[in-house]
């Protein structure tokens, strides 16, 4: 029987010159020519913040010209965890469920730095992007029951859970860490395939063992899972961004993510 040992550590535009709404009618996507952003810098910001907060204004309006106005004080704050990495706290929010659109293909055409009338840098940017926009909500009979996620852990144990959807599913799931980030199953050992609704499920299976395990006294990782409706695969390198861009690809009425934090502690250290 293979075990999978995870390593635990601290874990105004021109508008509109293409709209190709996919097969599904769920996705509509918008090119965004010429949107224009603007920051003024304060005393202590290089010019690459104030330039990035300056795209960021830009992504703002770039969402606003394609029509979607809603949670736009929530994309200001995403763009800003976006700019920063931190992308935790995205999973222990509502803004993955509730957002009804995103930002992908940024192209900065043009910057203008200059100083305003008390001395402060003042950028300018101008970008091309395409606006993905929801043409659809969250399915709110769309939920999935899981069981046996515990706070802590004692060092080399196995993680067992279940979950059960309350819709047919396929499932994706990961670990994340402060330099190491797993996907946790589908796996070599475990293949993909459709959980039933309403129909309890155990992980892993009989073939797979996850592990736990830390050479520290404590330490803490995240487990993101994202529920599908469709098959849809995961295939990029294990990083947040990388897994916030996929799932920003889904049609929010296909998915719905859980993710749970938990310790991993070293007895024996412990009492050194």
């Amino acid at each position: 029987m293979k075990r999978f040992i995870l390593p635990i550590v601290i874990f105004s535009s021109l508008f509109i010159l293409v709209s190709n709404v996919n097969a599904q009618k769920k996705v509509k996507e918008i090119k965004i020519t010429e949107a224009q952003g603007v920051a003024i810098g304060a005393d202590n910001e290089s010019i690459a913040q104030v330039t990035q907060r300056a795209i960021n204004e830009a992504k703002t309006a770039s969402l606003k010209q394609a029509g979607i106005e809603e949670n736009i004080a929530s994309f200001t704050d995403y763009f800003q965890i976006e700019e920063d990495g931190q992308y935790e706290d995205l999973f222990t929010s509502d803004f993955l469920s509730d957002i009804r659109g995103s930002v992908k293909d940024v192209e900065i055409i043009d910057t203008k730095k200059s100083f305003d009338d008390f001395g402060h840098l003042k950028v300018k940017v101008v970008i091309n992007c395409t606006v993905v926009k929801y043409l659809t909500k969250k399915d709110i009979g769309f939920d999935v029951w899981i069981d046996g996620v515990g706070m802590f852990y004692p060092n080399e144990t196995g993680l067992i859970f279940k979950v059960k959807p309350s819709k047919n599913a396929y499932v994706k799931m990961f670990i994340f860490g402060e330099s190491e980030a797993f996907q946790l199953f589908p796996n070599s050992e475990e293949s993909s395939f459709l959980l039933m609704a309403n129909k309890q499920y155990v992980f892993p299976s009989e073939t797979a063992v996850y592990e736990l395990y830390t050479d520290k006294k404590s330490e803490i990782h995240r487990m993101v899972m994202v529920f599908m409706k469709e098959d849809i695969p995961y295939t990029n390198d294990v990083e947040y961004k990388k897994i916030i861009d996929w799932i920003f690809s889904i049609p929010p009425d296909m998915r719905v993510i859980k993710s749970f934090g938990f310790s991993v502690v070293d007895e024996d250290k412990m009492k050194l």
